[in-house]
């Protein structure tokens, strides 16, 4: 994605890339930013919604066993504002299935020109 896609990419909070399977991966500073949104401290949070992730070397969300995020509500993510690096990233950094409403807009805007 170029620079110029990376800055119309407006996320449209619909949760699609929430239900798509696969790690969360966490930073320290997400733990942080989470466990102060939840309202707990870092190592209740990390009891409570995290796990080892596949490459032993991270912690990552919990997911419900269907993959999707355990944040995700009817509403969108419960933290948006407190969201992980990864999530922040998207779709920049994902490798990205179909189904994103802001990425389909920006494509049939692309083709409109």
């Amino acid at each position: 994605m170029s620079d110029s896609e990376k800055t119309e990419f407006i996320c449209q909070r619909c949760g699609v890339c929430c239900r798509w399977p696969g790690h969360v991966l966490l930073t320290s500073g997400d733990v942080s930013r989470m466990a102060a949104a939840t309202g707990l401290s870092e190592t209740d949070f990390i009891d409570r919604y995290t796990q080892l992730a596949s490459n032993r070397r991270q912690l990552s969300l919990t997911e419900y066993p269907d993959g999707r995020c355990i944040f995700l509500t009817e509403e969108g993510c419960e933290f948006y504002d407190a969201r992980p690096e990864q999530c922040r990233n998207f779709p920049h950094t994902w490798r990205v299935a179909e189904g994103c409403p802001a990425l389909e807009a920006l494509d049939k805007s692309r083709v409109k020109r």
